[in-house]
């Protein structure tokens, strides 16, 4: 049973977190084009990376190996400097969050996913 969990986990995750790379760069974009929405994708992102933490630790409590080379702890700092970001309108260290840090960050989960054999 576990392990079918972590699997089905593991291609959720590997299908979704692409997309969260995709929105790390469309929101900056959409922000610095000024275009109308981003704010409701910027939430969905939010919740995303809401449920990816909440994955990687029930793996992680499950399997202690499995993923111990993906630091979802990283996410925390940068996600307090996003809500600062966002609290104090500062769109351009939000932008420069998304394209230059959170961005990143996931392409390496999402790399990490790829090599995880399960």
């Amino acid at each position: 049973m576990n392990n079918e969990l972590i699997q089905e986990t593991l291609e959720s995750m590997r299908d979704y977190v692409p997309k969260l790379v995709g929105a790390s760069e469309k929101i900056a974009l959409d922000i610095q084009s000024q275009q109308g929405g981003w704010l409701d994708t910027m939430l969905a992102y939010l919740e995303g990376l809401g449920w990816l933490t909440l994955a990687v630790s029930g793996i992680q409590r499950l399997d202690q190996a499995l993923l111990k080379n993906l630091n979802i702890e990283a996410l925390a700092p940068l996600l307090e400097q996003v809500k600062e970001a966002l609290e104090q309108t500062d769109y351009v260290l939000l932008c420069d969050l998304l394209q230059y840090e959170m961005k990143p960050l996931l392409e390496s989960f999402e790399e990490e996913l790829r090599r995880v054999n399960h």
